[in-house]
């Protein structure tokens, strides 16, 4: 039997010991600086309507921008999404810390200053995670982006143990999820950069989009070109439609080339509704970065150019003889100028001017090649030199 005496010791130790064990345990660190947020220009999230928070550390050095679920925000007023308040409080928790804001509202804009508590169990639990000595920033900076000690328990046995500060709190702001880690590697892509983690997840090169890529016959695509293919809109939609046009063949540079020099399937089909079928690829594009409009091919049948080849129609674009050009050497009596005499024209800058310039001077019936002469030979000046007989 414990007698009273003995019981009130054991109560001293065991208080002694719980002493030893919160000593033991990191003291909050405690930031603090100004606050600001514009409920006006909220939006909705998965989660909910949200606020954009921006804060700014008492010494100036740092500023943080997130958004949050207005619901995380305990104790902010409804009214204040558009109306006016003053002397509110409220409090953002996170594991890293707890965030306490005070301030005012004036039509949904909002100011004031704030102070973060770190919480100790989080900074020491952190520390047996390999991340220790944190600073107050750091700590700041793991509440703002939501970092959790389970998040990185979950990169770790993800294959990512360890990672860098700066590396740790990027993965978090753009979402690579120890799942997301997992997924990729039962697909091939295992070991991964974390910088490549965050290319991928920041363009959308997600698994479901590599499983897209596969099924479309775009298998074993690097994270370079996943994450081309995601800035360049390189959709699986895209390449089937292009595939039903005869471009099953192209390779993964190609696709892209079509992409970022807009060669659609639109394109294509107007093209072959002019009688253009079976371009090659190259060709294509070639005609895309030269311009060669639709509306051009049917001003240039129009005017009697019609059935020209994709090389001449990108030569006539290069050198600018354009619809209008012909209409005006059509309209001082060169009518029958073949695509080649046109071509020249514009080499040796032969315009209409130039022409009714030569026929004020006394030149008549000269043909192209004569006055593709006259430019290459005589000086140009507004009126040619007059003949001498």
């Amino acid at each position: 039997m414990i007698r009273p005496t003995q019981a009130a010791a054991v109560l001293v130790c065991v208080s002694i010991l719980a002493a030893g064990v919160a000593a033991q345990t990191p003291a909050p660190v405690t930031a603090r600086g100004d606050w600001t947020i514009d409920a006006r220009h909220g939006w909705f999230g998965d989660d909910g309507p949200r606020v954009q928070i921006n804060l700014r550390s008492s010494d100036g050095n740092d500023n943080w921008g997130f958004g949050v679920p207005v619901g995380e925000l305990e104790g902010l007023p409804p009214a204040v999404q558009s109306g006016s308040a003053t002397d509110i409080r409220f409090v953002l928790r996170r594991e890293a810390g707890t965030f306490n804001f005070q301030g005012s509202f004036d039509r949904g804009r909002g100011t004031g200053t704030y102070t973060f508590s770190s919480n100790p169990t989080f900074v020491s639990g952190m520390a047996t995670l390999g991340y220790r000595n944190l600073a107050a920033t750091d700590s700041v900076r793991l509440a703002v982006v939501d970092v959790t000690q389970g998040y990185v328990r979950g990169l770790a046995e993800a294959g990512y143990k360890g990672l860098p500060f700066d590396d740790l709190v990027r993965m978090r702001i753009h979402r690579v999820t120890p799942e997301m880690i997992r997924e990729l590697a039962s697909l091939g892509y295992r070991s991964l950069l974390s910088d490549d983690l965050v290319r991928m997840k920041i363009h959308g090169a997600t698994p479901e989009f590599i499983r897209a890529m596969e099924a479309a016959g775009f298998k074993g695509l690097s994270t370079e070109d996943l994450v081309r293919f995601r800035i360049h809109r390189v959709t699986p939609e895209f390449i089937q439609a292009m595939g039903k046009l005869g471009y099953k063949t192209v390779d993964r540079e190609q696709i892209v080339r079509f992409r970022i020099h807009k060669v659609t399937p639109e394109y294509i089909n107007a093209l072959a509704d002019r009688g253009y079928t079976n371009i090659a690829a190259e060709d294509l594009v070639k005609m895309k970065i030269h311009n060669v409009a639709i509306a051009d091919i049917d001003e240039y049948k129009k005017l009697g150019y019609g059935g020209m080849d994709s090389d001449e129609l990108v030569k006539m674009r290069i050198h600018r003889v354009t619809p209008s050009f012909i209409g005006e050497i059509h309209g001082v009596g060169y009518k029958t100028a073949t695509i080649d005499q046109l071509i020249r024209m514009r080499i040796h800058r032969v315009d209409a001017q130039f022409i009714k310039d030569l026929q004020a001077d006394g030149y008549q019936n000269l043909t192209v090649s004569d006055v593709i002469d006259l430019a290459i030979r005589g000086p140009r000046f507004s009126r040619v030199r007059r003949p001498r007989f």
